[in-house]
């Protein structure tokens, strides 16, 4: 299908914003009714708490009902693909909503969530990985049960990343309106319309949710929300790698550069320091640049907007590497020459940034 069709596929996408929007908006209204359960009361103990006021946190439910939305005014080829990666979201989901609701859903378990997710995933979409580009390793992807467990661990990482970096006001939904707005290029330059169309569903939902999260911090995304949305784009990512040969998995891995290294780089510094890998700390890199700018005499009185313009000061880190991987989506060699060259930078950022704070 050429892309110039793509207009007349979109009627009714608009409704997948809506229904976020509306669905964040009933939320926050409600609050009064669930604000004890779904601002989860014990977050005065958490070490990670960079908020004051109490907040719901299951916007990942406004995310679902814009994409459920979408999919239910989908009227092209694209349905099918959506209604399975929405199916196969559900078991990370729920127990992501249920830790968000203080059930204290242990990480292991939401770990397991996502993994049950992913097997819906590769059964329902009858997809997995089947390369990496790194020499001599793409060789065990024709052994299908390893295939079957990498796809599993990545698109399980993936969930577990997105999140991690769910610390600030638009911080974790930033990042992903730009890894679905990048994967959309990408689709258009290989004119994978599918993925396109896929990727349009995500992006209004979790942009309905976005106008309430940032900069105001009416509702957050929990992590519900962020085990989703991070299932949904990894999946989405694999269908675009698999359909498109020539697409290379380092520019994906450079659209997932920020949650990917910041999960990586978090569980090194846990082993390291012989810490539990599943413990909370306060030493996330978004979190040591909130720590820093709260100190600001302009934000001394407004905690929230120190959130906030946080995430603004991140925003090119997780970008530059989006755009590097349009760059290089066909070309292996540089797509990995940068992305070492960027974790290079990462890491010297955050010791400058550890030894200032």
């Amino acid at each position: 299908m050429e892309l110039n069709s793509v207009t007349q596929l979109i009627s009714g996408y608009d409704n997948a914003l809506f229904a976020s929007f509306i669905v964040s908006l009933i939320i926050i209204i409600s609050g009064r009714i669930h604000l004890r359960y779904s601002s989860r009361g014990r977050q005065d103990f958490e070490v990670q708490k960079s908020h004051i006021n109490p907040t719901p946190r299951i916007g990942g439910l406004a995310i679902f009902a814009g994409c459920v939305y979408g999919w239910y005014s989908v009227e092209n080829f694209s349905a099918e693909y959506l209604g399975y990666i929405l199916i196969s979201g559900l078991p990370v989901l729920i127990l992501g909503l249920a830790d968000d609701l203080c059930f204290q859903i242990k990480p292991i378990y939401r770990l397991l969530g996502a993994s049950i997710s992913s097997i819906f995933a590769i059964f329902l979409l009858e997809t997995w990985l089947t390369r990496i580009d790194v020499l001599y390793l793409d060789k065990l992807f024709f052994l299908t049960p390893f295939a079957f467990i990498f796809t599993v661990f990545a698109t399980t990482g993936v969930s577990h990343a997105f999140n991690l970096i769910d610390g600030l006001n638009g911080l974790s939904l930033g990042i992903s309106l730009s890894t679905s707005f990048f994967l959309t290029v990408v689709a258009w330059i290989t004119s994978d319309t599918l993925v396109i169309l896929l990727c349009l569903v995500f992006f209004l939902s979790t942009l309905g949710v976005f106008f309430l999260n940032f900069p105001w911090g009416k509702i957050f995304l929990g992590d519900g929300g962020a085990y989703f949305q991070g299932h949904c784009l990894s999946w989405i990512a694999i269908l675009l790698i698999v359909r498109n040969p020539e697409v290379t998995a380092w520019s994906i891995l450079l659209i997932f550069f920020w949650p990917v290294v910041e999960t990586v780089f978090s569980i090194y510094r846990r082993i390291y320091k012989k810490k539990s890998a599943s413990m909370a700390d306060r030493e996330h890199f978004h979190q040591l640049v909130f720590d820093k700018i709260r100190k600001w005499k302009i934000f001394q009185n407004s905690l929230n907007f120190a959130n906030s313009f946080s995430t603004f000061v991140i925003l090119p880190l997780f970008v530059v590497p989006n755009i590097t991987a349009i760059i290089f989506y066909n070309d292996i060699e540089n797509a990995v020459i940068t992305f070492f060259i960027l974790l290079s930078l990462y890491i010297f950022a955050y010791h400058r940034m550890k030894a200032t704070t």
